[in-house]
């Protein structure tokens, strides 16, 4: 099946978790819902219209690391919306200082396919040309990312056997050997979220942090180019 491969990087990222909203933490990489708006972002396709567009009940993503994962925790200064006074005498807090916790230098190699043909087609023309309609970023609007695009493939699925995948691993697909040294960590992310952005399935995954390969013994893997992934 035809697959668009693009990477995509910046400065910080910060994909937040659900249940931790008064500190908010990140997940390690991009969940499929956030990919999603990022190709909306770059084929310029409305915040109401993207998932609808892109066919977000038939769209296939897979995400690998592309540097080791490194947090930042830092507190930024939010506006205090406890009350309607935006000037206000000095001594009054005019800000909320919220501890957040970042990505450094985070950078993803993503995979698409079977999104609607006309995504696919968009997708293609904006990254064969280099441009995006709207900027693209990694979470949050002041995450400003760059994107690269790699090539278009055809995915073949592998048979079952144990292999090195370089992608995310959905741990519902797969059996995982573990390294010795390696540095794992296993979370709980959004899967599948409908356009009126509640969420339909949830999926435990699986990412080593220094972007290495993990050992995977599945019968869902697939051979794009020079890389077996494993698709949301």
């Amino acid at each position: 099946m035809k697959t668009i491969v693009f990477d995509i990087k910046g400065d910080w990222g910060h994909f937040r978790k659900p249940y931790a909203p008064v500190s908010p933490v990140t997940f390690p990489l991009p969940p499929p819902p956030t990919v999603l708006g990022m190709i909306g972002a770059i084929c310029g396709y409305g915040k109401d219209e993207y998932a609808e567009r892109i066919g977000w009940d038939r769209v296939k993503i897979a995400v690998s690391l592309k540097a080791p994962v490194k947090r930042y925790r830092t507190a930024l200064n939010l506006v205090n919306t406890k009350s309607n006074k935006f000037f206000r005498l000095v001594g009054e807090a005019s800000r909320s200082q919220i501890p957040y916790e970042f990505l450094k230098s985070p950078s993803y190699r993503i995979f698409v396919t079977d999104a609607s043909d006309d995504t696919m087609d968009d997708l293609e023309r904006f990254l064969r040309s280099d441009t995006t309609v709207y900027t693209p970023s990694l979470g949050l609007a002041q995450c400003i990312a760059s994107v690269s695009f790699v090539g278009i493939y055809q995915a073949e699925q592998l048979p079952l056997g144990k292999l090195k995948v370089s992608s995310a691993i959905p741990l519902a697909l797969g059996q995982v050997y573990y390294d010795e040294g390696g540095r794992y960590t296993r979370f709980r992310i959004p899967h599948l979220m409908r356009p009126d952005r509640t969420v339909e399935k949830y999926s435990e995954v699986l990412v080593e942090e220094t972007a290495q390969p993990i050992t995977v013994e599945t019968s869902h893997a697939f051979r794009v180019n020079d890389e077996n992934v494993l698709f949301f």
